[in-house]
């Protein structure tokens, strides 16, 4: 008997801390093994839910699979889903943000905004690379080629977006854009990189002046509402006879070197206003000025020197075969009279009674009959439309 009770003897473990323990984690894995394979980890409702950078090969090395790795990619093409679904508020402010400088600056920021995200995308793919080669776990290693997705789809948009970038610089004013875009997404970029320093500053320009239109109820220069539904025309030829102003010496000096120029009782120079005795032209002696002669000094005027270099052009030139040679007064001799021809282009604008311009001149308010002349510039005028209307031909839009 006692040998047989003996057989049956068996030893059972003692339920001492440490095996405890080692049962408990043994359940945990398994519950967590069995979870896993429940939710797949690579399906989007883990990704959404941050339930997706764990290992499924049970080796937790950071080496995955070329199936995951591309997996893990394309969750971070389409990134922009979940930070909709997860942050939709801090998601949207950025974007907002984003449509709201691009309004600011009426288009001239955009180009600025296609080479950053280009950057930042450039850099998310190079940056994702190295983790991906250097990752020590599976989930490093998911995060790292979803790191690439992201900065593939941001280089993408950069470059997809940059020949609409190009457009909206170019009509917001950014010279250097004009031109520049084409059917190639890379050369684009590369235009985009090139206009920046001048998208730069004119993105500033028109910022400054949609706030200020904003803020005080008047049209400013550059603002967008002076490029929205306007008309393109292109001035008549009208031959005048013109000279740079010349500002340098004292005040009997600037007036013996400045044909037909007075000076007033509060120091300024002008020249005389043949239509309006009482309203002589001023001049900006901080600026260029080229002085115009239209019947010799019988009837004057004065042209600002960024308005007259867009706008006339060498006569003998243009008469001889057409040539649109303008006339840069930067380049002129001081006090030497040259024949010029108007060949200016610009755009009409309508706006609505009492509507307050700034301009040049000062404030002036739209009355019966009048509408606002753009030059070349982005500088609004005040005119009477029926007799600027004999003045220019009128141009197709740019499609």
């Amino acid at each position: 008997m006692s040998n047989i009770l003996e057989m049956k003897k068996v030893d059972f473990p003692v339920a001492t801390p440490s095996v405890v323990k080692n049962v408990k984690e043994n359940n945990e894995e398994k519950a967590l093994l069995n979870f896993e394979k429940a939710e797949n980890p690579n399906s989007l409702k883990a990704w959404f839910d941050d339930q997706d950078k764990v290992s499924t090969d049970g080796c937790d090395d950071g080496k995955i699979s070329f199936k995951e790795g591309l997996a893990s990619y394309g969750k971070g093409l389409i990134g922009i889903v979940k930070s909709v679904k997860n942050h939709p508020i801090k998601t949207l402010a950025c974007i907002g943000a984003g449509v709201g400088i691009g309004i600011l600056t009426g288009g001239a920021a955009l180009p600025l905004m296609a080479v950053a995200g280009a950057a930042v995308g450039a850099g998310s793919i190079v940056y994702g690379g190295y983790k991906a080669i250097t990752a020590k776990t599976d989930g490093e290693a998911k995060q790292a080629f979803e790191t690439m997705g992201n900065g593939t789809f941001a280089l993408a948009a950069s470059a997809l977006g940059s020949k609409q970038a190009l457009n909206s610089a170019a009509n917001a004013g950014v010279k250097s854009a004009n031109g520049l875009a084409t059917n190639n997404p890379i050369t684009n970029l590369a235009n985009c990189a090139k206009v920046a320093p001048e998208a730069l500053s004119v993105s500033a320009r028109n910022a400054k002046a949609n706030l200020l239109t904003l803020t005080t109820g008047k049209i400013h220069a550059h603002c967008n509402e002076l490029r929205e539904d306007t008309m393109p025309y292109k001035s008549k030829p009208n031959d005048v006879q013109a000279y740079r102003f010349n500002p340098n010496g004292t005040p009997e000096e600037i007036l013996a070197n400045n044909p037909g120029v007075f000076q007033g009782e509060d120091g300024s120079f002008y020249v005389k206003n043949k239509w309006d005795a009482s309203a002589p032209f001023k001049i900006d002696t901080s600026k260029e000025q080229m002085i115009m002669m239209y019947d010799g000094m019988a009837d004057m005027a004065v042209c600002d020197g960024e308005v007259f270099a867009g706008s006339y052009v060498d006569t003998a030139a243009f008469k001889a075969d057409g040539t649109l040679n303008y006339q840069n007064p930067a380049s002129l001799e001081y006090g030497k009279v040259i024949d010029a021809t108007k060949q200016a282009f610009g755009k009409f604008k309508m706006f609505e009674l009492g509507t307050e311009i700034e301009t040049l001149e000062g404030v002036n308010v739209i009355d019966p009959g009048e509408i606002v002349s753009i030059d070349h510039a982005g500088n609004p005028y005040v005119v009477m439309m029926a007799k600027q209307s004999q003045k220019v031909e009128f141009v197709p839009k740019a499609s």
